[in-house]
């Protein structure tokens, strides 16, 4: 059985790969709620702003993310480079978290950089502009 955690280089189906720019663990997850709420201007994760409240996925983001028909895996930025090295995934070399990937056909394709979810404002503005970025994967 293959490991959820690890990426599929013969995949069948398409994964969303959601990438945090935030440490793993409880001690990083009680500092960044308190960054969050103390210092969010200098806050590093656009996306654990947006997506998530002081502790827990905001309930229209997870609402949509359960609507996707497809597998979706969640890294922190540690996480993610132990799961993607640089020589099976070329793309992931200087690449700037957070992020949100499409995997497919053993390839990672980017669909929305740091710099795109740093411009969204609010949980509505990621999901349409996800959505969008999912309706062009697809075309």
């Amino acid at each position: 059985m293959p490991d959820p955690g690890k990426p599929t280089l013969a995949a069948s189906t398409d994964r969303l790969v959601i990438v945090y720019n935030a440490n793993a663990g409880w001690a990083a997850a009680l500092m960044d709620a308190a960054h969050k709420l103390l210092r969010p201007e200098t806050y590093e994760c656009s996306l654990c702003m947006i997506s998530y409240g002081a502790v827990s996925m905001r309930r229209p983001w997870r609402n949509y993310l359960d609507s996707l028909a497809m597998e979706k895996q969640f890294y922190h930025r540690q996480d993610f480079a132990r799961a993607y090295p640089v020589d099976l995934f070329p793309m992931v070399d200087r690449l700037k978290l957070p992020a949100i990937f499409i995997e497919a056909d053993g390839k990672l394709h980017g669909l929305l950089s740091s710099k795109q979810l740093h411009s969204l404002t609010d949980v509505e503005a990621l999901i349409a502009a996800l959505d969008l970025a999912l309706s062009r994967f697809r075309k």
